[in-house]
């Protein structure tokens, strides 16, 4: 998993001979296309579609941080009420999710892991970087001192593949906190991506003197784009200034909330208003809260908002207007009403799932349909979800060390990812990184 890696810099650095072990065992002899990972695409719950094959919103992990607005109302404190994993509920994630969607962790008896989160099913001792990992995660933080966590990671990969393993699930982030902290082009963040190359050759090198190359199936992928950040908006700040009382990681001891704020990746967030213990729909919520959620909108910020509305689809709503993705049993569509936010061209029927990617992978706006479907799908989505704008983020005050790139939204530079594998003819075209996991099933099974 090379964290944040962004198809377009990944096939520079390997058109400038940057990356000569991954141009040469995926891009030459292997499979890369580029692919979609879901909504909100950010570390975390995008790593559910490779792990299980099923997207967040079905196992309602709707962000990096969440809210629960019924399980709110039954008991504030109440353990699954809301969620931050950037902190120590990060060990809640195993739990958090569906017992009837297993990872391939749980699927296999012999699997290692390597900086994932997602360790349920992996036994005690193969979680390698279980005892370093949170003491390098926060010197990394906040002295931004990346590599050794990689350079560290790969150390105990090798580790990995010496053993008699069946899969093995290696993060490398440095990609993703250099593009956080300098920029996605910066020669700290291509240092990164070179560490990944080298990692390449010595795994490659030693499967090779095993005699197991040939029989080991290497998949490197991505679990969301990045952009540079050059605007915040604080959404905490903003509706305080509009008279709401906020609740908001961190500070979640607000007295009396009336809106709940809950931000992922910085550029994608979850709105629940509280004065009412059911999910809004839009025609309620405008008519109860439209003043802010108009002004809202007009923030440059603000790429588009999203609600249920009464007839059971899912509006898009930006400052020029309104247009609606349609849900139903037979499959999504799309119209535009008074805007179209998408840049999309209406359906007349119902799409499938595979008919909706390929109507959109290449809009700015790539497998949108099924991506707003499968996020509402819980009621962890809120009242309103937030995409903002390429450029902007939406948070600010408690973001420490400053973001200077963010990721999380619905658009292209987000949603693109590069998939790559050792295998010829393996990856054939564009893909959703829920389709890796079959492939990784198939080759372990056959």
């Amino acid at each position: 998993m090379i964290d944040g890696a962004r198809p377009d810099v990944l096939s520079k650095l390997l058109e400038t001979g940057d990356l000569p072990h991954i141009k040469t065992y995926f891009a030459d002899e292997g499979s890369f296309v580029k692919g979609t990972t879901c909504f909100p695409s950010t570390t975390g719950p995008a790593y559910l579609p490779y792990l299980t094959g099923k997207f967040p919103g079905e196992h309602h992990i709707t962000g990096i941080r969440w809210f629960d607005k019924p399980a709110f109302f039954q008991g504030r404190w109440a353990r699954n009420a809301m969620r931050s994993y950037c902190g120590y509920e990060a060990k809640y994630f195993n739990d958090d999710m569906d017992d009837s969607m297993p990872s391939l962790m749980e699927t296999y008896d012999d699997c290692y892991n390597i900086y994932n989160m997602i360790t349920k099913g992996v036994k005690e001792e193969n979680d390698l970087t279980k005892e370093r990992k949170t003491k390098l995660y926060f010197r990394s933080h906040f002295k931004h001192e990346h590599h050794v966590v990689d350079e560290y990671g790969h150390e105990e990969l090798m580790n990995a593949i010496e053993q008699d393993f069946q899969f093995t699930f290696a993060v490398f982030p440095s990609i993703d906190w250099d593009s956080h902290s300098y920029h996605f082009e910066d020669d700290r963040t291509k240092e990164a991506y070179k560490i990944v190359d080298r990692s390449v050759a010595a795994v490659v090198k030693r499967l090779k003197e095993q005699g197991t190359y040939e029989d080991t199936m290497i998949i490197m992928a991505s679990d969301h784009g990045l952009t540079s950040t050059h605007s915040h908006l604080d959404l905490g700040k903003f509706f305080k200034k509009q008279g709401y009382r906020v609740l908001e990681y961190p500070s979640i001891w607000t007295l009396f909330p009336k809106v709940a704020v809950f931000i992922s990746g910085n550029s994608f967030a979850t709105l629940s208003f509280l004065d009412k213990q059911e999910m809004y729909d839009k025609e309620a919520l405008m008519a109860k809260h439209g003043q802010a959620i108009q002004a809202f909108v007009k923030e440059p910020a603000i790429d588009f908002i999203a609600m249920r509305n009464e007839a059971g689809n899912i509006s898009i709503i930006t400052q020029e207007g309104e247009a609606e993705v349609i849900v139903s049993e037979s499959g999504v569509g799309y119209r535009s009403i008074t805007a179209n936010p998408f840049g999309l061209e209406d359906t007349i029927q119902p799409l499938t799932e595979a008919e909706a990617f390929e109507y959109t992978f290449e809009s700015d706006y790539p497998d949108s349909l099924v991506q707003c479907q499968q996020l509402f799908a819980s009621h962890r989505s809120g009242d309103i979800v937030v995409s903002a704008h390429v450029g902007y983020d939406l948070r600010d005050f408690w973001e420490i060390p400053e973001h200077k790139g963010s990721h999380g939204s619905l658009h292209k530079d987000h949603m693109h990812i590069p998939i790559l594998c050792n295998k010829a003819g393996v990856l054939t075209g564009p893909m959703r990184s829920t389709e890796v996991y079959q492939i990784i099933r198939d080759h372990i099974d056959q």
